[in-house]
């Protein structure tokens, strides 16, 4: 709720700003390389875990194989 709040002020605060406080071009260039970098980068991680080879049946063990020893 804080942070609505401070965004909704922000933009009511922009939209009377002056033209020298607006962004500018390095201003952008920040911006769109970190976003770029933070896409990529998810992009990267989402790639390898999904391209993971299967894991076979073989080796997993279900919990009817377990004993905890709470029926005896």
């Amino acid at each position: 709720m804080c942070f609505s709040l401070a965004w909704s002020a922000w933009l009511f605060l922009a939209v009377d700003a002056e033209p020298s406080s607006m962004i500018n071009a390095q201003g952008w260039a920040v911006m769109l390389s970190s976003i770029t970098a933070v896409l990529a980068l998810v992009g990267f991680c989402l790639y390898q875990v999904l391209s993971l080879p299967p894991v076979e049946d073989e080796h997993l063990k279900g919990p009817l194989e377990i004993d905890t020893r709470d029926t005896d």
